[in-house]
């Protein structure tokens, strides 16, 4: 959590028990500096596979609900890292092209698949993206195929090969677009998994708001220029 999270947090935890709530503004900045140093790798909300999602706030409330002690931060950060603990044992850890279009699928592993491969444990630890709890399997053996299946073959790998086009075309078109704003592709690039950012936006909800200010940006600007 950034701090102005844990603020809020700490917010949150005051109005559900105000009777334990630092009585002066000294005591109330030791109590976040703690907390933010505790909560540092914890996120505020983060998706689940069952629909179980992760919510801090839900935790304090439980807490305060059922426990007769103060809550610490520890009672936060250790159910987080029982959940992302949970996350992981879940995760296939298989890559999933269709959230890296920018990657040829039929080229050969390399330094970007593996890159894409850590990002994307990267951001189920972080709360960032759901686990892939699937693995793809594969038949023992394959009948002989028939013309019609050898036309629907041809004619799936015409249209992967048109939407692997598509998503390189839409990646360059989204790099161009952010690289015209140096402060935002500063931000892009601090990025968890983002620091050689191509353009994809693979279902990164951070990512994806800075494109969408870059589109902002842009459009403004030519509404500038028309005006």
């Amino acid at each position: 959590m950034i701090r102005a999270h844990v603020a809020a947090l700490l917010a949150y935890v005051d109005k559900l028990d105000p009777s334990r709530a630092p009585t002066t503004q000294e005591a109330a900045l030791e109590r976040l500096d703690a907390w933010a140093d505790v909560l540092l790798d914890v996120a505020p909300r983060a998706p689940h596979p069952e629909g179980h999602d992760w919510d801090a706030a839900h935790v304090v409330r439980r807490h305060i609900a059922s426990s007769p002690y103060p809550i610490k931060a520890s009672d936060v950060s250790r159910p987080w890292y029982a959940f992302q603990a949970d996350l992981i044992r879940r995760h296939a850890g298989t890559f999933e092209p269709e959230l890296h279009p920018e990657i040829d699928p039929d080229a050969p592993p390399g330094r970007e698949y593996f890159a894409a491969v850590r990002g994307s444990m990267r951001a189920v630890l972080s709360g960032e993206q759901a686990p892939v709890t699937l693995r793809a399997i594969g038949p023992a053996s394959l009948a002989p195929e028939t013309p019609e299946q050898a036309r629907q073959r041809e004619e799936l790998v015409r249209r992967m090969k048109a939407g692997h086009r598509a998503g390189r075309d839409e990646n360059a078109r989204r790099l161009a677009l952010v690289s015209q704003f140096p402060d935002l592709l500063a931000a892009m690039h601090r990025l968890p998994g983002q620091r050689m950012w191509k353009g994809s936006v693979g279902g990164n909800r951070r990512v994806a708001a800075i494109v969408a200010e870059a589109e902002s940006r842009a459009a403004n600007t030519l509404e500038e220029q028309h005006a």
